[in-house]
């Protein structure tokens, strides 16, 4: 069972920490899972079977380069425990179908749901133009796409409550269909026939940024929990 590994914390990213700092390298194996961001949150990152796909608003999806540095990613070896066939997920009950199967309350999980969504909205950031932003003018200016018929796998994780300043709390998923030419980040989802996958984490290793600006940066512990439900949710 492999561990979590998580570079920065959403918390971090919520205050405004988007410098990219880490490569790609030093998380991504062959086999990596998982979601992230690019620098200046110019694009949402989404890992499967090691490749990084960066769907940016006005581009074309494309992969990065592992020498690219980022500002937060998540990942994991993705090996499921259970592959359940479920009917009728949504973003509103996918917990509810999820506890059927296991508790998920304390603990991690990285979760995949894949099939043909009936129902699917995605957002992607615009790419950003070299001027400093806030994470609010970030996400009023997302690129909000609707997609029916559309299929492909969701990916993503669980994260306990106790742990919402770390990683974004529930579910945090986002989407890469099957030709891999469309992604980002899932905002609602629908599929009537699904394959839900998940592995139990036991272990989260963060790695904080090394810089003088993440020593420095001011964290305004009581307005994070709104500000990721609001802009992550």
């Amino acid at each position: 069972m492999s561990k979590i590994t998580q570079f920065s914390t959403i918390g971090a990213l919520m205050a405004g920490h988007f410098r990219g700092e880490a490569p790609l390298s030093a998380f991504c194996s062959h086999r990596a899972f998982g979601l992230g961001c690019s620098a200046e949150i110019s694009g949402e990152l989404t890992i499967h079977e090691g490749q990084v796909h960066e769907a940016t608003a006005g581009e074309a999806l494309h992969c990065l380069s592992r020498e690219t540095e980022i500002p937060f990613i998540q990942v994991t070896d993705f090996t499921p425990q259970q592959e359940r066939a479920v009917t009728s997920i949504t973003h509103e009950n996918a917990q509810a179908q999820l506890s059927r199967f296991i508790r998920p309350d304390n603990i991690f999980l990285a979760v995949s749901i894949g099939g043909c969504f009936e129902h699917l909205i995605l957002r992607r950031p615009h790419r950003a133009d070299g001027g400093s932003r806030s994470v609010d003018e970030v996400a009023a200016s997302q690129k909000v796409d609707r997609h029916e018929g559309i299929a492909g796998r969701l990916i993503g994780f669980w994260t306990p409550e106790l742990f919402g300043r770390v990683s974004v709390p529930g579910f945090h998923f986002h989407f890469l269909d099957e030709t891999s030419q469309i992604s980002g980040h899932v905002l609602e989802f629908s599929a009537q026939k699904a394959v839900l996958s998940f592995e139990e984490k036991t272990t989260i290793e963060i790695v904080n940024p090394a810089s003088a600006a993440f020593r420095a940066l001011e964290i305004d512990v009581g307005a994070l929990d709104e500000m990721i439900h609001r802009i992550e949710k």
